[in-house]
C-alpha cells in the first residue's frame, strides 16, 4: 500500500465493489478513504487465509499526505465515471403545510393526546374549520388515520438505541433492493423527517391488516395511526413531509414477504412457549392468587402485547387504573422499568392522561 499503482488499485478494487453493491459514488467514496486512511496508519485490521483478524502489513513508512492526495485522484478518476444521478425536484412540507397535505389527500387527523378512539376512524376528522380551531388553540401535534390507505415502517434513529436503518438493511441487502429503497431516505419518493433523526416511508396499501408492529429493532410496521406529518413536538422539531402522498408506492412484495416470516417465527416462539410443563412444574404446590395483579406482572403483560414503549405505557397503565393503582405509584414503577417502558419527555403526560381517560387522578 506504498506506492501509487497499489493505491489506485486498492481504490478501484473497494469502489467498484461499494457501488456494485447498491451503494452511492461519494458514501463508497468516505467509506473506502477510511480504510486507506486506517492501512496508512497501521489501524487496519483484515483477515488472513485461516480467518484470523490481524494488522494489514506495510511494506514501509509512508507520508500520510502524500498517500492521502494519491487516494483523492484515485477516487476522484472512479466518481467520474459514475455521474450522480439527476436529482428530482421534491417538495418540503412543514406545520401547517403538511397538516395541509394530510387533509387534501383525504386522512382524518385528530389531536395526538387525545386517547381514546386511537383506532376508531370517527375520531378523525378532516374538517378544515374543526382542525383551523385546533391550530389556534395551540395544538401542534396531531395523529393521522392511514388505515385502508397506506401502511408506513418507521424507521427509528435515537441515540442509545437500535439503528432502524441498519436493521433495515440487514433484513433487506441493497443489492435486492428497488432504487427507491437503495439510499434512505433521500431515494424514496415520499417520507416524513421525524425530530430524532428518523423517518417514516410511506407506502400505499388497501389490503387486509398484516397484523405485526415490529419487523425489528428500530424497524416498526404502522397500519392505523401515525404522527401526522406537520406535526410539531415542542422540545425538539417538527415532522416534515418529503415529497406528496401521491407518490408514495405499493407496498413491496419483498416487504410484505419479510412481514409474513416475521410472524410465522412469533408464532412458532409462542408455540414453543405454551408446550406442556415438565412434571417437576407441575408438581409444585398450588399458590393461592394474590388480592390484586403485582405492578411486574402488569409489566410483563404489556411488554409481551407491544413493541413500542408508548403503547406498552398506554396499555399498563390502563391495566394498573384496572387494578385499582394510583396514578403517581404507577408513574414511579414506569420509571424504574426503562428497559421496558423507556423514559422520553411524553412518559408523564402518557400514564397520566390514561387515568384521566378513565376517570381516576389519584
Amino acid at each position: 500500500m506504498t506506492n501509487k499503482t497499489t493505491t489506485a488499485n486498492f481504490v478501484i478494487e473497494k469502489m467498484t465493489a461499494y457501488i456494485s453493491g447498491g451503494m452511492n459514488p461519494e458514501i463508497a467514496a468516505h467509506f473506502t478513504q477510511g480504510e486507506l486512511t486506517a492501512i496508512y496508519k497501521g489501524n487496519h485490521w483484515s483477515r488472513d487465509a485461516a480467518g484470523n483478524f490481524q494488522h494489514t502489513p506495510l511494506s514501509e513508512n509512508v507520508n500520510l499526505k502524500t498517500a492521502t492526495q494519491r487516494a483523492d485522484a484515485a477516487i476522484a478518476e472512479i466518481i467520474s465515471k459514475y455521474p450522480a444521478p439527476e436529482e428530482k425536484p421534491r417538495n418540503t412540507y412543514r406545520s401547517s403545510n403538511g397538516i395541509k397535505c394530510v387533509i387534501t389527500a383525504g386522512i382524518g387527523i385528530k389531536e395526538f393526546f387525545a386517547k381514546s378512539g386511537d383506532n376508531d376512524p370517527s375520531a378523525y376528522t378532516t374538517d378544515i374549520q374543526k382542525i383551523r380551531t385546533l391550530w389556534s388553540e395551540g395544538q401542534r401535534r396531531f395523529k393521522a388515520f392511514i388505515r385502508g390507505r397506506f401502511l408506513v415502517i418507521d424507521i427509528d434513529r435515537k441515540p442509545g438505541k437500535p439503528d432502524g436503518l441498519e436493521m433495515f438493511y440487514r433484513i433487506f441487502p441493497r443489492e435486492i433492493l428497488p432504487a427507491e429503497l437503495k439510499n434512505l431516505p433521500l431515494s424514496f419518493p415520499c417520507y416524513v423527517l421525524t425530530p430524532s433523526g428518523g423517518f417514516h416511508l410511506y407506502f400505499k396499501y388497501e389490503e387486509p391488516e398484516l397484523n405485526l408492529r415490529e419487523l425489528a429493532p428500530g424497524v416498526e410496521i404502522k397500519e392505523w395511526q401515525i404522527t401526522a406529518p406537520g406535526s410539531r413536538r415542542e422540545e425538539n422539531g417538527e415532522y416534515v413531509l418529503h415529497g406528496e402522498l401521491d407518490n408514495a408506492p405499493p407496498l413491496y412484495g419483498l416487504i410484505i414477504d419479510a412481514i409474513e416470516e416475521a410472524k410465522r417465527k412469533k408464532e412458532q416462539a409462542k408455540t414453543e412457549r405454551s408446550r406442556p410443563r415438565g412434571k417437576a412444574v407441575a408438581d409444585r404446590p398450588m399458590l393461592f392468587p394474590k388480592s390484586r395483579i403485582a405492578l411486574d406482572d402488569l409489566a410483563h403483560e404489556a411488554a409481551a402485547a407491544y413493541s413500542g414503549n408508548h403503547d406498552r405505557q398506554v396499555s399498563f397503565a390502563g391495566r394498573a387504573c384496572r387494578c385499582k393503582y394510583s396514578g403517581p405509584e404507577t408513574l414511579v414503577y414506569v420509571k424504574s422499568r426503562t428497559d421496558i417502558f423507556g423514559n422520553d419527555t411524553d412518559t408523564e403526560n402518557t400514564i397520566l392522561s390514561v387515568f384521566r381517560d378513565n376517570g381516576s387522578f389519584q
